[in-house]
């Protein structure tokens, strides 16, 4: 009995997922363009975004062994991939069409 109405619970859930995952316009709207982001964009992002996160990682390791110097260039680190991500979405907006 319970299956049953997890099955049903779910396949009337399912149904409202595609329901709201229709276009909102008719069937006249044309679809908003797609944008395409330069190779070089999206790998800076993900270089950025994974350096800074093990330099955080790092200067939190350094914090807790408590080697304080280490720490510190570990945060400087973080800071200036911060910065480049800044620079990085900045120099995006230029290539969005």
């Amino acid at each position: 009995m319970f299956a049953s109405r997890l099955g049903l619970c779910l396949y009337h859930r399912a149904n409202k997922v595609q329901e709201d995952a229709a276009p909102v316009g008719g069937p006249d709207e044309e679809p908003s363009p797609v944008r395409q982001m330069p190779i070089g964009i999206v790998i800076a992002r993900i270089v950025v975004v994974s350096g800074m996160a093990f330099a955080a990682a790092f200067a939190i390791f350094f914090l807790v062994g408590a080697l304080w110097l280490l720490a510190l260039v570990s945060i400087a680190v973080t800071l200036v991939f911060l910065l480049l991500m800044f620079a990085i979405e900045r120099g995006a907006e230029g290539h969005v069409e």
